[in-house]
C-alpha cells in the first residue's frame, strides 16, 4: 500500500516507507523515513551507528486542487565508530538544503507557459516565494534564437526595461508566426552587433523584411540582408492617413467647442451667472461618437435602414442618417472621405500584382499632389518616399494553414506581428512593469513557442543572480 501511495506522489525512492499520516483541515501531512537496514562507512567499511533523527518539512505540490500536501521527512544521521566519519540519509526526490521536492521546479516551469499567470500567482499556488519561482525559471529556461527564414517581420513593442531600453525589438517568422528572437532595444549599436553575429549564409537567405515605416528597418536590406526586399505594411500606411483625419476631426470639434464656450459666456453675462462648463452640444457629441463615418472603409460599414434610438440626440436614426448628419458638420468631410477611399481602392485592387501597382501608385501620387486638402498633399509626399516598399507589399505567398487542407494565398503584412504584440503588453500590465530583460524575453518565448525545451543541465544560482550593488556589511541578528 505504501508503494502505491508513493507512486501517486511521484516519489520513486524504493527504500522509503510511510510511518505516519495526518489530515488537518485542508493540509495533508505524510511522514516518511528510510527502511532500517545496516549502513556501512564509505571510508573504512565499518558498520555505522545512528546518531539521531532530523525532521525536514518539505513542500510537495504534486497534488493540486484538493488541499496542501506537506511531507515530513525523517533523516537519520550515521556515525562510524572507527574513523568518526558522518553520513546523513540521502533521498533521490530531495535536493540538499531545499524545502521543496525535485518535482516542484518542473511543475512551476510548466505553469509559466501561461503568459497571463504572474510569478506571484505561481508562487502562491506552489507555496514558495516569488524569488524561488524567478530563480527556478532562469535556471531551467534559456531559449536560443530560431534560424532566420526567407520572410521575417520586424516591429517594436513598448516594454520600458529601463531608461535606455524602452522599445523591445521583435523578429518573427512570417510563415509560421513563431518569434525568432526579442532584442532589448532597436538601437543601431544593438541591432548591428546582433545581425553581424549571424552568418552571411543565413542572412543572405532572407528575401522579404516586413515592417512599418521606421527608416532603420527599411535600410536593413542594404546593411544586413542584400538579397531582401523591404515591405511596408499596408496597415501602417492607412493608419498614417487616418491619424491625419482624426486630427482634422478634432480641429473641427474644437471649433464647435469654442463656439459653445462663447455662447456660454454670453448666457452667463445675461443671467449674471458663472458657469464654467456645460453639456456637449449636439455637434460636439456627433463629432466624438460618429467619427467612424470617415475612419471606417465604406465597404466595411454595415448600412441599414433600421432606426436606433439615440438618447443623447433624442432621435431614431438609421446608418444613412447618422452618416449625413456627421458629413454636414464640415464642408471638407465629403472630400476627405472621397480622397481616402481612392487609396483604399488602390490598396485592395492590386493584391498579388506588385508590378501593376507601380504605375497606379504614381498616378495616385500625382492626383494627391493636386488636392485642395493639405493632408493629402502630405500623403502624396509619404507615398512618394516609400513607393517601392509600398508596391512590394502587394506580393503574395502560398501558405498552408493547420486547419485547412489546401494552401491559401496571403499578402505580406505585419498582421501576425501586430496580433502578437498584445501579449508582451498584457504581460507587462499583469506584472506591473518589467525590469529584467532576460527573464522577460525567455518568459514570452517560453509561452509562445510551439515546442520549447528546458536546459538539460540547469544553471547554477550564481549564474542567475547577478548582484551589482555594494557588498553587504556585517550586521547583528535580532533575537
Amino acid at each position: 500500500m505504501d508503494n502505491t501511495i508513493l507512486q501517486l506522489l511521484g516519489i520513486t525512492d524504493s527504500d522509503l516507507q510511510i510511518v505516519g499520516q495526518t489530515i488537518k483541515n485542508d493540509e495533508r501531512i505524510v511522514v516518511l523515513q528510510k527502511k532500517l537496514v545496516p549502513v556501512y562507512c564509505p571510508e573504512c567499511g565499518a558498520r555505522m551507528y545512528s546518531r539521531g533523527i532530523y525532521v525536514r518539512t518539505i513542500n510537495h505540490p504534486v497534488i493540486q486542487g484538493i488541499g496542501h500536501l506537506t511531507l515530513k521527512v525523517r533523516e537519520r544521521k550515521w556515525r562510524c565508530p572507527s574513523c568518526r566519519h558522518m553520513e546523513t540519509d540521502h533521498f533521490h526526490f530531495l535536493e540538499p538544503y531545499k524545502q521543496s521536492t525535485s518535482l516542484t521546479p518542473l511543475m512551476i516551469i510548466n505553469e509559466m507557459k501561461d503568459i497571463n499567470m504572474s510569478a506571484a500567482e505561481v508562487a502562491r499556488q506552489y507555496n514558495v516565494s516569488n524569488t524561488y519561482v524567478h530563480t527556478v525559471f532562469m535556471q531551467y529556461v534559456s531559449l536560443p534564437r530560431l534560424p532566420l527564414t526567407d520572410i521575417i517581420s520586424v516591429d517594436e513593442v513598448y516594454m520600458a526595461f529601463n531608461h535606455q531600453d524602452r522599445y523591445a525589438m521583435v523578429i518573427m517568422d512570417f510563415r509560421t508566426g513563431q518569434i525568432i528572437d526579442i532584442l532589448p532595444n532597436r538601437n543601431k549599436e544593438t541591432t548591428e552587433e546582433y545581425f553581424r553575429s549571424i552568418s552571411k549564409t543565413e542572412r543572405y537567405g532572407v528575401k522579404y523584411i516586413v515592417s512599418d515605416m521606421y527608416n532603420p528597418y527599411l535600410n536593413y536590406p542594404r546593411t544586413f540582408f542584400p538579397n531582401a526586399v523591404s515591405i511596408v505594411d499596408s496597415f501602417h500606411v492607412v493608419q498614417w492617413i487616418n491619424r491625419k483625419i482624426i486630427s482634422y476631426i478634432n480641429h473641427v470639434k474644437k471649433r464647435y467647442q469654442k463656439r459653445d464656450l462663447k455662447k456660454l459666456e454670453e448666457e452667463n453675462r445675461k443671467t449674471n451667472r458663472d458657469y464654467q462648463t456645460r453639456k456637449d452640444s449636439r455637434e460636439v457629441y456627433i463629432l466624438k461618437n460618429f467619427r467612424w463615418v470617415l475612419l471606417e472603409d465604406v465597404d466595411h460599414i454595415h448600412y441599414s435602414y433600421k432606426r436606433i434610438y439615440s438618447k443623447r440626440l433624442n432621435e431614431h436614426l438609421d446608418t444613412y442618417q447618422r452618416e449625413n448628419i456627421f458629413m454636414s458638420l464640415d464642408d471638407s468631410f465629403p472630400l476627405i472621405r472621397s480622397e481616402k477611399e481612392k487609396y483604399i481602392e488602390f490598396n485592395q485592387t492590386y493584391v498579388g500584382k506588385p508590378e501593376e501597382a507601380d504605375p497606379a501608385l504614381a498616378a495616385l501620387i500625382k492626383e494627391y499632389r493636386q488636392s485642395t486638402l493639405k493632408m493629402f498633399r502630405e500623403f502624396a509626399d509619404l507615398l512618394s518616399t516609400y513607393a517601392k516598399p509600398i508596391t512590394a507589399s502587394f506580393t503574395t505567398i502560398s501558405k498552408k494553414n493547420v486547419d485547412q487542407e489546401k494552401d491559401v494565398i496571403i499578402r505580406l503584412s505585419n498582421g501576425p506581428m501586430e496580433s502578437f504584440n498584445n501579449k508582451p503588453k498584457d504581460y507587462k500590465k499583469e506584472s506591473n512593469g518589467v525590469k529584467n530583460f532576460e527573464y522577460t524575453r525567455n518568459r514570452i518565448l517560453w509561452a509562445t513557442r510551439q515546442s520549447p525545451s528546458i536546459l538539460a543541465v540547469p544553471k547554477e544560482e550564481k549564474e542567475v543572480h547577478t548582484y551589482t550593488g555594494a557588498k553587504r556589511g556585517s550586521y547583528r541578528k535580532h533575537n
